[in-house]
């Protein structure tokens, strides 16, 4: 097998098995950063070293898809809000069609702060980025649930009339595609949503 590259947590060289599985063989960490969930156990130097790894490729490449995204998702999860809506609109205008560009930059749009204390303006700014994900890519349910917290947690809790899907249609419709829950976890954890507090995810969980 061709050997690809190193891990960017350990060193260690990696082929193109290892690639396909997403695994270093040595540490087991991720070798692309495709989802928040991969980096749910890193503290900040190990997140940083993913930031340096990529920042490298895109040196080479300014628009490669996989490092635009583990960069969007770094700096997400580092808190850093503004630099990962950089990275997260620049794989938009690169890759238009690619969903998870969308879904990030509207979970970022509230820039960790519940959707119940945004403005109008905002809630409806990351409602648009979700209904785009959704449009691209119908099958993941992660959007739905995601958009069914955000509608739920702003407009529900302040005695706002709900637009349409409402939260319970969203999850309803989230129960035949593909669900993730420990992405949709850290999703709700990156917008301050208290799990607890949207019944909607316990719903879905039981199904």
């Amino acid at each position: 097998m061709s050997i690809a590259e190193t891990c960017p947590q350990c060193g260690w060289t990696f082929d193109t098995e290892a690639l396909q599985a997403n695994a270093c063989k040595k540490c087991r960490s991720a070798l692309l950063i495709t989802s928040v969930a991969y980096l749910e156990k890193f503290d900040r130097p190990a997140i940083q070293k993913y930031v340096a790894r990529n920042s490298e490729v895109l040196k080479r490449d300014p628009e490669d898809q996989d490092a635009l995204l583990s960069m969007g998702l770094c700096y997400l999860r580092l808190g850093v809000y503004e630099i990962a809506e950089k990275f997260l609109g620049r794989l938009i205008e690169a890759h238009p069609e690619a969903a998870s560009g969308y879904y990030y930059k509207a979970i970022g749009y509230l820039r960790g702060r519940r959707p119940r204390v945004q403005t109008l303006n905002i809630i409806r700014g990351a409602e648009q980025l979700l209904l785009t994900a959704m449009t691209l890519e119908p099958d993941n349910g992660r959007y739905d649930i995601v958009l069914a917290a955000i509608r739920q947690d702003y407009y529900l809790m302040n005695g706002l009339r709900v637009p349409q899907p409402s939260p319970a249609e969203l999850v309803e419709g989230a129960q035949s595609k593909h669900l993730d829950f420990n992405e949709i976890a850290q999703g709700m954890a990156l917008m301050n949503i208290p799990e607890s507090s949207f019944s909607a995810t316990s719903v879905a969980r039981q199904t």
